[in-house]
Formats: structure tokens, C-alpha cells, sequence
């Protein structure tokens, strides 16, 4: 889902972030915001409740089949689902590479995907009553290599590039998703914020984009101008703070995508 972005100026930044974004590797606890922000709750999607009105029982994995180098969605990937009392639950992508499984007990799960001979199989998914494990299926188009994806590894966290089609080349796109580091779950209603770095000194060569991200977790940035930014994350935990997140040195050039994982440490 597209999201709507907005230009900062840098007395903007500072009243949202406090100051100029620096480099962090890890999660960090900052003070509370000047500004009140009112977001979705901690966590992922919503699994469907059970009527009546009860706790839920099942869970749903759900996610977007893409290509690895294009980033197009992949329409009518045969995607099939092993685990707990279930095999071989099966579902197709739809035309926006979309797809989902629901009704699914708690427990651990194999999902497997094939698209134009390749299969994909990504194991050690964990599914929760009531919530929505996302799970993207990239797919190497043209390299039919079979690829496997144990859904706990940290090389997740990656940042990846892709070329889109159709993109210009004095335009970019940064997008990603905002997780949380210890249940892998999604976080939306997240401040998400893109700091471009000039070629000279002080704040007038800092550009900021800022968005929110989405009911699945997920932010973009389109188009932006190619360079070098720093990417951060900011999230409210009912009125007690922010947690910030935040990733430099992130170079994108023209006519390219670069997908930037954001991994919060929320406090529970």
C-alpha cells in the first residue's frame, strides 16, 4: 500500500526527532516527543475474531510474492502450508501477489511457494492466536535456483536493492517494514523518517521525508533523489516514551529501490 509522504525542513525535524539523525546500530530509548502522537496499537495485523465476540484461537500468515530484481508482484504463485493439523493447505497469489492463509492453530509452520519451476521454501514460521505473521516470498525470476529461508534467520534484516520497472532514472524508492526484534511481528502507525545527505555541510543540505507506516507495517518513499540517507523509526508506547531505531549509510542510486528492515525493540 502506497503511503503519503511529506518534505521536512529542518527546524521540522528537530521538533519531531530532537536533533539531527547520527549513527546507531542498535535500538535505542529516547525522550518522550514534543508532539502526541496517536497510532495504531503495538503489533501486527489482526487475525479474524471468532463471532461472538471471544478471544481468537487462530492465527493467519500472510505476505506478497514479489521478484527479487524487478520487485513486480508475482501473480498465481502456487504457495502450500505444512504444520500444525495441517497439510498441505494450499492458496495462489493474486494479480498484486498478494496471498493469505487463515484459520490456523498456534504453532510452527513450512511454507512452500513455486512459481515458473522455482520453489521457495521458508521454514520455522510462528504463528499466534489472533495475529498476522507476514511472510514476503521473493522469487529470482529468470534464475530458477530453488531457495530456501529459515523465517528466524537475522540475515532477514538485510537491506536489499531491486530495479523497478518503469522508474527514472533521477528518482528512487526507499520502503520497508518496521518489526518488532523479538516476535518478529509488524508495527504500524510508526513514524518513519528518511534524511538525505548533501554533498556539503550543516543543515541546509539535509532533505527529510517523513510517512507513518501502515496497517501491515510497511513504509515507502516515492520517488525520492538518489543518494545517501539514514533511515530511522520512532514509535509511542502508550505515553511512556519513544523507541527509536535507526539505520546510516544507506545508498540508493537512480532508477533503484532499497528495501531497509527496521527492527524495534519493544518494551512489553
Amino acid at each position: 500500500m502506497r503511503r503519503t509522504f511529506a518534505r521536512l525542513d529542518t527546524a521540522s525535524w528537530l521538533t519531531l526527532g530532537g536533533g539531527l539523525p547520527g549513527p546507531h546500530a542498535a535500538p535505542v530509548r529516547i525522550a518522550p516527543l514534543a508532539v502526541v502522537l496517536a497510532f495504531a496499537a503495538v503489533g501486527c495485523g489482526t487475525a479474524p475474531h471468532p463471532r461472538g465476540g471471544g478471544r481468537p484461537s487462530t492465527g493467519t500468515i500472510a505476505g506478497l510474492a514479489r521478484d527479487h530484481d524487478s520487485g513486480d508482484p508475482v501473480a498465481l504463485a502456487d504457495i502450500r502450508l505444512r504444520g500444525k493439523d495441517v497439510d498441505n493447505m494450499r492458496a495462489l497469489s493474486t494479480d498484486k501477489g498478494t496471498y493469505s492463509l487463515a484459520h490456523l492453530k498456534p504453532g510452527r509452520y513450512q511454507l512452500t511457494a513455486s512459481f515458473a519451476g522455482q520453489p521457495v521454501e521458508v521454514t520455522n514460521i510462528d504463528v499466534k492466536a489472533g495475529e498476522t505473521t507476514h511472510v514476503d516470498l521473493v522469487f529470482t525470476l529468470g534464475h530458477p535456483d530453488p531457495i530456501r529461508v529459515d523465517y528466524g534467520d537475522p540475515k532477514q534484516s538485510q537491506i536489499d536493492h531491486y530495479n523497478p520497472t518503469n522508474l527514472g532514472t533521477h528518482v528512487s524508492i526507499i520502503e520497508g517494514t518496521v518489526n518488532d526484534l523479538a516476535t518478529h511481528e509488524r508495527v504500524p502507525g510508526a513514524v518513519v523518517t528518511a534524511v538525505l545527505h548533501g554533498t556539503g555541510t550543516g543543515p541546509q543540505n539535509e532533505q527529510t521525508e517523513q510517512t507513518i507506516s501502515d496497517d501491515d507495517g510497511h513504509y515507502r518513499f516515492e520517488p525520492v533523489a538518489p543518494g545517501t540517507y539514514a533511515v530511522s523509526a520512532y514509535y509511542s508506547i502508550g505515553g511512556r516514551g519513544q523507541i527509536e531505531v535507526r539505520r546510516s549509510g544507506i545508498a540508493v542510486g537512480g532508477a533503484q529501490a532499497v528495501i531497509v528492515p527496521l527492527w524495534i525493540e519493544l518494551v512489553r
